[in-house]
């Protein structure tokens, strides 16, 4: 059964291929995307989402929705600088991402890049999820922390010192540190994510905002980095640190949905400019 969505000022493309989420195929008329156990079909037709295979109110709340965006590109707007790259990708939303899984997509992220982090979580969820299809689509569940590998079955999956990192997060999920995270204030759950090996800033930031709603997290990563340097510090070398300082008093609540304009607009609107962050194939 299908399931129409009112989504006005929705942008499903630049909302599921803006580098924030890595499980979705594209097919000719919309997308297969999955999360945890669910694979569900999804398309757009103007201002409505349809919907196969996912109850209504886990689509609305994957995709945001009840996000006020136009709200927020009207702020985003005011910024002169931002304003090319809000214009471009208008409708994009930052999604609510399953915690466990989007702690485990970017505790793969570390010295990779897009193509390879999808990669590496099909592999992941072969290995340890469960056979699943849609319309003659195969995929596979993604496993649960009680469900993934030991350190040396995750190397087998080319996943390199990541393993580690990834039994240790699955340990210490299943003794609740996601869950804790919920009702804990931004700083409070930053620090309570970086207990685990691997998380440092940047993907703690990622994973508190794309799975916990913290829309005033501003990931920086090597395209982030290298656009804020030469777009507001006259291309000066200056730390990540004063970086999201900067980002934190400029745009606020809405700097996540800053940086996901800035990162998508770099990665596909600059080119030339960043010939060497894409030689480099960094995320």
């Amino acid at each position: 059964m299908t399931t129409r969505l009112q989504a006005p000022g929705f942008d499903l493309r630049h909302t599921l291929e803006c580098g924030q989420f890595f499980r979705w195929t594209r097919t000719p008329d919309g997308y297969y995307v999955h999360v945890g156990g669910l694979l569900f079909a999804v398309r757009q037709h103007g201002d409505e989402l349809l919907v196969e295979g996912a109850p209504a109110s886990f689509a609305r709340r994957f995709f945001s929705l009840d996000h006020d965006t136009p709200l927020i590109e009207e702020r985003l707007l005011h910024d002169r600088r931002l304003r090319e790259a809000v214009e471009v990708y208008r409708g994009l939303r930052i999604l609510r991402q399953d915690p466990w899984e989007c702690t485990v997509a970017f505790l793969t992220s570390a010295a990779s890049n897009i193509p390879r982090i999808a990669a590496n979580l099909a592999d992941i969820a072969q290995a340890y999820g469960r056979p699943t299809a849609r319309g003659g689509f195969q995929s596979f569940t993604f496993p649960r922390p009680d469900e993934i590998g030991d350190e040396e079955g995750l190397r087998k999956l080319r996943l390199g010192f990541r393993a580690r990192y990834l039994v240790e997060a699955a340990r210490l999920t299943r003794a609740g540190l996601l869950e804790d995270l919920e009702d804990l204030p931004f700083e409070e759950a930053r620090e309570a994510l970086m207990v685990v090996p691997g998380i440092a800033d940047k993907i703690a930031d990622c994973i508190l905002l794309y799975a916990f709603g913290h829309l005033n997290a501003f990931p920086v990563d090597t395209w982030i980095r290298r656009v804020m340097r030469d777009m507001f510090f006259q291309g000066r070398k200056v730390p990540d640190s004063a970086i999201r300082e900067f980002a934190s008093e400029r745009w606020g609540d809405w700097a996540g949905y800053a940086q996901q304009y800035l990162y998508i607009w770099a990665r596909e609107r600059r080119p030339v400019i960043y010939r060497e962050t894409l030689a480099a194939g960094a995320v």
